[in-house]
């Protein structure tokens, strides 16, 4: 017990500040949902007078939120699927030696550091062209491709950290490619692996960008989107957009604490290599 080392106090109170910065937003967030519109406007940021479930109630019966929610689901499993499945392939590919590995390292590495916004205009005459726009598989093969040098590095990171033995060992056995991915790389690779998915299915679920753009109808829409219907030019709701949101980021917080775990161990693997 003498040993442990003390957390310097400087470490202590950016941390506390760092934590009131992430908390108050949430906290006044949380409080406006169960506020009237009226006390919304007139004292923003006053002490709550009346507290009430009327907001929640308002917004699932004046919209088809569990349509969008079931959009938004989809959505996020769809390109969780597509994206994941292509990283992990990828991954296990650059395990081995040939001759533009390095190249294609790199480029993956550049398309870490690209803005999403820059593919706007391509991503929407692609999915014109192929006849996908205001469909759930169109915002689902977007969302696969802009999150997909992510989940790779993650992916490829984690997999860097197995010891190239156990493939050479299962070769010698007589195993192929396939098989060595099926029973020794798969399996291992599971923590990064689960660490993309935590990572994309919240990206899916949060972005707004692409599925305002490829969207036009309920039948596409995702909760994000939905979220702007209370706020328009002529009508401001507040109240029930503080609601929404609320009701839309609840799930992307149950998936994070209950694989808080998995998370960290996916994303330091790579750190203890070697």
């Amino acid at each position: 017990m003498g040993d442990r080392k003390k957390t310097p106090a400087g470490i202590m109170i950016f941390l506390a500040v760092i934590l009131v910065l992430m908390l108050v937003p949430f906290l006044w967030l949380l409080l406006s949902a169960f506020r009237p519109n009226v006390d919304l406007f007139n004292e923003p940021f006053g002490i709550p007078k009346n507290l009430s479930f009327d907001n929640f109630a308002e917004v699932m019966d004046s919209h088809p939120m569990a349509l969008y929610f079931g959009n938004s689901v989809l959505v996020a499993v769809l390109a969780t699927v597509i994206s994941i499945t292509a990283a992990t392939l990828a991954a296990y590919a650059m395990q081995h030696r040939f001759m533009s590995r390095g190249m294609l390292g790199i480029l993956f590495s550049m398309c870490l550091f690209i803005p999403t916004n820059a593919f706007m205009v391509p991503y929407y005459v692609i999915i014109n062209k192929i006849g996908l726009y205001d469909n759930v598989l169109g915002i689902a093969l977007v969302y696969a491709g802009v999150n997909l040098p992510m989940s790779f590095m993650v992916i490829k990171g984690y997999m860097d950290t197995i010891p190239k033995e156990l493939t050479e060992s299962a070769r010698i056995d007589g195993a192929d490619c396939g098989q060595a991915f099926r029973r020794i790389i798969l399996p291992i690779s599971k923590p990064g692996i689960v660490t993309a998915c935590v990572f994309l299915v919240i990206n899916s679920w949060n972005e707004l960008l692409f599925a305002n753009l490829l969207n036009q109808s309920d039948s596409s829409r995702t909760v994000q989107v939905a979220i702007r219907s209370f706020l328009t030019t002529f009508e401001a709701n507040y109240a029930h957009a503080f609601a929404a949101m609320v009701i839309s980021i609840l799930p992307t917080i149950v998936i994070y604490v209950l694989l808080t775990d998995r998370i960290i161990d996916g994303m330091t693997a790579g750190a203890v290599k070697g």
